[in-house]
């Protein structure tokens, strides 16, 4: 596998940060209520991100020379953090899309401002556990010139 393209996350964040401006303003104009994300999603968010960087610790240590690790655990470390970065990505971008549209009312919803910025927060925190996970999981370049089979 290959690191994650930091294209892909930033295309990622974009694309769901104007769904969320999007959905919000639609919603608002049909005299709706918005949708705004629970301040646990940030606190779930940054749980994931804990527990992937524990998950992630006995990679790092085999890599570097520790005790052996099977290949389904590493294997299972590595495709959690590639799809947390994913999951990072959308539920950031989404917050930070209702953010925007929060602060472009003329008046503004403290609670709902928070709930995003807590939502945002997780987010940033999970996508940065997830790219030290993935790197954790990386294998050093053989000596030999020799690509690993």
């Amino acid at each position: 596998m290959t690191r994650t393209s930091p294209t892909t996350l930033v295309v990622t964040w974009l694309v769901a940060a104007v769904a969320g401006f999007a959905v919000d303003a639609v919603l608002a104009s049909a005299g709706r209520p918005i949708l705004p994300l629970p301040p646990t999603i940030g606190i779930v968010l940054i749980g994931i991100g804990v527990v992937l960087l524990v998950f992630a610790w006995p990679v790092r240590q085999m890599v570097r020379g520790g005790r052996k690790v099977g290949f389904r655990h590493a294997t299972s470390v590595l495709a959690g953090a590639k799809a947390s970065e994913l999951v990072a990505g959308v539920l950031g971008g989404w917050a930070s899309g209702a953010l925007l549209f929060l602060l472009t009312r003329a008046v503004i919803s403290a609670d709902a401002v928070v709930m995003s910025l807590w939502t945002m927060g997780g987010a940033i925190v999970l996508l940065v556990a997830a790219l030290v996970a993935e790197s954790w999981c990386m294998l050093p370049p053989e000596e030999d010139g020799a690509t690993p089979a």
